[in-house]
């Protein structure tokens, strides 16, 4: 009941963290902002992923990884590039309503993607009802949802927590100005956080990894303080 529990809170907190972001920023309207970072964000998946058909991109083998990370950020990059080529300095409102719009998607729907179908799982297996899925299906889910345990999803929460604030700062730098530097450390910076997520460091690692970035972007972000 336990990892009932803990799975809920991932897919309530993945939706919970855009929403709060949403509904705190003084910038009104709120709707054109958020449109606008929920497509920056379908676009840029959507070049990924012609990329990946076109190039057979996987992550394989660490060559084939590293290419595959260059490719992502180069692809994340130019498309910001493409929507905010015209932006100048914003206001902390618009930069949360952008992101907030842009983790909607990429926090909540890929957070529900991959713990939905264990959620469900958990809820069938609570009321004793897993025998009305179809076998093959029930044999993946059961060994999915066995191998994870309560500390698992308790660290898996706070990398969602972590992640989602790390690429809030990468926004405030890719809208700190309008000149090519900040589009060099918006994809320098989702370089660095999609190695550590990609690469196999090991927990206390990463997470190490993660608070060293969250630093520097801080202390980045120190340098040039936006209007609320």
């Amino acid at each position: 009941m336990l990892k009932l529990i803990l799975l809920s809170i991932l897919g309530v907190a993945g939706l919970a963290l855009p929403l709060t972001l949403i509904l705190t920023a003084k910038e009104k309207p709120k709707i054109p902002g958020v449109l606008l970072g929920a497509a920056f964000y379908l676009t840029a998946n959507l070049f990924l992923n012609v990329f990946k058909n076109a190039w057979s991109l996987n992550l394989d083998t660490p060559t084939s990884t590293v290419f595959y990370l260059i490719t992502a950020v180069l692809t994340w990059t130019l498309t910001a590039a493409l929507f905010f080529r015209r932006f100048r300095p914003a206001s902390l409102g618009r930069i949360s309503l952008i992101y907030g719009g842009y983790a909607l998607i990429n926090t909540f729907v890929v957070t529900m993607a991959s713990y939905s179908p264990l959620i469900q799982y958990g809820l069938l297996e609570v009321s004793g009802q897993t025998a009305q899925l179809p076998a093959a299906s029930a044999a993946i889910l059961s060994a999915a949802y066995a191998s994870l345990g309560p500390l698992e999803l308790i660290l898996a929460l706070i990398e969602l927590v972590v992640v989602f604030l790390i690429l809030a700062q990468l926004f405030r730098r890719l809208f700190a100005d309008d000149s090519v530097k900040r589009l060099a450390e918006f994809g320098l910076g989702l370089f660095l956080l999609m190695v550590i997520q990609y690469g196999k460091w090991g927990m206390l690692v990463s997470f190490i990894a993660y608070g060293m970035e969250l630093a520097g972007l801080l202390t980045l972000g120190k340098q040039k303080k936006l209007k609320p």
